[in-house]
């Protein structure tokens, strides 16, 4: 079963632009891990500093290996622009249109 896992992220003030730059590029360093199945960034309306970073992986065991593939130093530019460390959330996929 895919698992999806939402990260909700609040830039420091004024990083705004720093953290969706750090986001984008951390997107692309995931997208090519073998067992991704796709990466979204959502920013929320009228808070620009506010950011969902969606992961869809085939499986648990697909994301808990691309834990010991991915470089460390991709997530340094995210953790330097955050205000606060980020709330994980992890689903079960169930229904899609």
């Amino acid at each position: 079963m895919t698992l999806v896992r939402h990260y909700l992220m609040t830039a420091k003030p004024g990083g705004a632009e720093m953290l969706e730059a750090a986001l984008v590029a951390l997107a692309a360093v995931i997208r090519p891990v073998e067992g991704c199945r796709g990466i979204e960034l959502l920013r929320e309306d009228g808070r620009p500093g506010s950011f969902v970073f969606i992961e869809r992986w085939a499986s648990r065991q697909a994301h808990e290996a691309s834990g010991r593939e991915l470089p460390k130093q991709s997530f340094a530019p995210v953790m330097a622009a955050l205000a606060h460390p980020p709330e994980v959330r992890c689903f079960d996929h169930l229904l899609a249109d």
